[in-house]
């Protein structure tokens, strides 16, 4: 019998694939002719690589779901109903008048597309379709109310409303007063969707006017207008507690994703789960909580200015590597920094080698899992081209621009043994590398820079310290391997009485003029023996 997988997606494809029931009703779970997995995006705010985790993480239960065979697909929905809440940088401030309005019915302060909206999700598109796999089709919230494509849904839940309150009220400590409706129109004079207040429903029709609004830092200014609605007409959108179960019935979704807050018993996720199964007739999604990505352990937010846009990350890593990192760990925190990067190449390129049969792990379990999560977080299908470490990579691509001294830097590889006979192809990643390098130390890690001083150092040095470097000029005359004469620096500072720490430091500023840099074994060997052999002799003279 075959062992499940330790691999996340295939543990809820699996539990997608058995489930027999719904959850709060005691029916069965029709078969589905096709696993539609269901990720979404508000466009109301910054799209930025945190937003990517959803969609990448939603696609590997797809992938998984296609991979035992059946029909499956991934669909993308813009959350573009939600109000704009507040003036992002680079938007002039007469869009304060925009405030509260849907982001699909604001001008495109940029001239350059039909709505504020469309301007957004261009940008996104431009880069979401590089970091999935899966041809995604896409739908507009906005659109589909137009269309009228919700309405059997909102009809149902206007007929059923009664029910639809003991539902809610259920996850309530006070109940809903009278006249609620879980329809929420945009007024017809401002075109503002936050502020109308509803005064009654009567069962065909929404009675509202249009009132002051307080988001956290906001107020949007309503217009005083009194008016009623037909929710069937589609100018406006169901309450969130109804529309996403309304959005399950509608795409007949299997599996979709959502924070870990989501996860806690009284939350929104649970709320439409019950609604979805007792008033739609659909079961409730499998859930794929996750936590998010927090940036150097703060939430990613544009108004800290640590925002990564995706096509930030492309500049410097390829699309797998933040497919790898989102799927390696879905219910743990994930911080990221920049000063990760080449952490994070490495522990890409370790599963590179396993997967390739380069490596093996003692754990035959753990080594599945391990090719399973490579192979997960590829675009296309990986070959096995020449890798060089990320950290030397910062190195080469200093000393030779990637991008017009490739053979230059190809033939320092192969003197310190990184690579031997390379294909067209593995020039070509190895050069993708270097300018993901080169790009790195320029945006993102200064202090990696390296130009060796041309000046003797100048500083005061004991006898020690001067005995030391003098031996490691003298030692440079033989040939080293990076880890051999990285570990040789380490005994010379031994031998001389010397802190290592201290011996590093000193032999950084003889060369750089600095306190720290490159790993100093393999900077030696790329800037060349004879020349570092130089300046650390005339150094302890």
């Amino acid at each position: 019998m075959k062992e499940k997988s330790l691999f996340w997606a295939d543990q809820l494809a699996e539990e997608i694939l058995n489930r027999k029931k719904f959850k709060y009703v005691d029916k069965p779970v029709p078969k589905m002719k096709k696993f539609v997995v269901k990720t979404s995006a508000s466009i109301s705010g910054v799209l930025h690589i945190g937003r990517l985790s959803d969609t990448i993480r939603s696609e590997s239960v797809c992938k998984a779901l296609l991979d035992t065979g059946h029909k499956a697909e991934l669909i993308w929905v813009a959350e573009d109903m939600d109000p704009l809440r507040k003036i992002p940088e680079g938007v002039p401030k007469t869009f304060e008048k925009y405030l509260g309005m849907p982001v699909t019915d604001i001008p495109d302060p940029f001239g350059c597309h039909a709505s504020y909206a469309d301007h957004n999700k261009s940008e996104y598109f431009s880069v979401l379709d590089q970091f999935v796999s899966t041809k995604m089709t896409k739908y507009s919230m906005r659109e589909e109310y137009k269309k009228g494509n919700f309405r059997p849904y909102i009809k149902n839940l206007l007929e059923k409303m009664e029910d639809v309150i003991k539902i809610l009220n259920k996850y309530r400590t006070e109940p809903i007063k009278s006249g609620w409706s879980p329809w929420k129109p945009i007024c017809e004079n401002c075109g503002k969707i936050i502020t109308p207040r509803i005064l009654e429903f009567d069962g065909k029709f929404v009675r509202y006017v249009c009132e002051d609004y307080s988001f956290k830092t906001t107020t949007v200014k309503g217009c005083g207008y009194e008016g009623e609605n037909d929710p069937l007409e589609g100018n406006g959108k169901l309450m969130w507690k109804g529309e996403w179960a309304s959005q399950w019935a509608r795409w007949q979704v299997c599996s979709e994703g959502a924070g870990k807050e989501y996860q806690v018993p009284m939350s929104a996720w649970w709320v439409n789960g019950e609604i979805v199964e007792k008033i739609l007739d659909f079961p409730m999604p499998v859930p794929i909580f996750y936590e998010h990505l927090m940036f150097d352990n703060k939430k990613m937010s544009a108004s800290l200015g640590n925002v990564v846009y995706p096509y930030q990350w492309l500049e410097v890593a390829p699309a797998e590597l933040l497919r790898f990192f989102y799927n390696k760990k879905l219910m743990k925190t994930r911080s990221f920094s920049w000063n990760f990067l080449p952490n994070l190449f490495d522990d890409y390129d370790q599963h590179a080698d396993v997967f390739f049969g380069k490596k093996s792990v003692e754990n035959k379990r753990e080594e599945e899992h391990m090719k399973r999560l490579f192979e997960m977080s590829q675009i296309k299908k990986p070959k096995d081209n020449a890798r060089i470490p990320f950290s030397f990579a910062t190195m080469i691509s200093q000393l030779c621009d990637p991008k017009t001294q490739i053979d230059k830097a190809i033939e320092i590889l192969k003197f310190t043994g990184h690579i031997k006979e390379v294909t067209e192809d593995d020039k070509k990643e190895i050069q993708k590398r270097l300018v993901f390098a080169k790009n790195w130390v320029n945006k993102y890690a200064p202090q990696m820079a390296i130009k060796v001083v041309e000046e003797p150092y100048k500083g005061e040095l004991t006898e020690n310290e001067k005995n030391a470097i003098s031996m490691l000029a003298e030692e440079l005359k033989k040939s080293w391997s990076e880890k051999e004469l990285q570990f040789r620096i380490f005994e010379i500072a031994r031998e001389n009485s010397i802190e290592p720490e201290r011996f590093f430091k000193l032999c950084y500023n003889i060369l750089l003029g600095k306190d720290s840099g490159p790993r100093l074994g393999p900077f030696i060997l790329v800037v060349g023996k004879e020349k570092v052999a130089k300046l650390l002799s005339e150094a302890s003279k």
